[in-house]
């Protein structure tokens, strides 16, 4: 579902079907903030209303700032490390900018996405902008035809990429699809990348 597309609400609405776009989406029709861990929260509290289940709905978010806060309170870091969301894509990589999720996972993680001044979602950049920014961990999202393993393998065995902080030192972690968007399984990923940050 895209803008312009062939699948909107405009276009399901003859046919009683409604829509829920996720928080993270509203940037492609209006202004907002930078993506932030709340928007997963908002989700589920919209979906909660949407099938009358908002004490559910409350008890399940309130769980997950809970454990969050618990972890981050005891997460020991140092200065922001550089991180890039690799998505896909050879000739030119699909990556998470500023409105996407993986940015607030990465913060929250105790990172900083290399592309958080990116004014997109989800978008292509250019692989020169990646080396000039020289990310010391990269984020490989696991899903499609392409491995996780066959992305970090591209990326390795890539004459362009051998100075790369992330490349020199061997450092990339997966994060599944479903962990790279919003929902339940963004508390866990940002664990993940915190772990992959700081444990070495």
């Amino acid at each position: 579902m895209k803008v312009g597309g062939e699948v909107t609400p405009e276009t399901l609405a003859p046919f009683g079907i409604k829509v829920y776009e996720l928080t993270e989406s509203c940037t492609h029709i209006m202004d907002k903030d930078k993506a932030s861990i709340d928007d997963m929260y908002a989700d589920l509290l919209n979906l909660g209303t949407i099938f009358g289940v908002e004490d559910k709905a409350a008890e399940l978010v309130d769980g997950y700032r809970e454990e969050l806060d618990d972890f981050t309170g005891g997460l020991e870091t140092g200065e922001p490390l550089r991180v890039f969301v690799y998505d896909s894509g050879e000739d030119t990589p699909f990556t998470a900018g500023r409105y996407a999720m993986p940015t607030a996972l990465i913060e929250a993680a105790g990172g900083q996405n290399i592309m958080d001044d990116f004014e997109k979602s989800w978008a292509t950049v250019t692989w020169e902008e990646v080396v000039e920014r020289n990310p010391e961990v990269v984020v490989i999202v696991n899903y499609g035809n392409v491995t996780a393993e066959e992305k970090r393998a591209f990326m390795l065995s890539n004459p362009a990429f051998a100075n790369l902080e992330a490349v020199k030192n061997d450092r990339f972690v997966t994060l599944e699809y479903v962990e790279a968007t919003p929902g339940p399984r963004n508390i866990e990923a940002i664990k993940t990348l915190a772990d992959a940050f700081w444990s070495e």
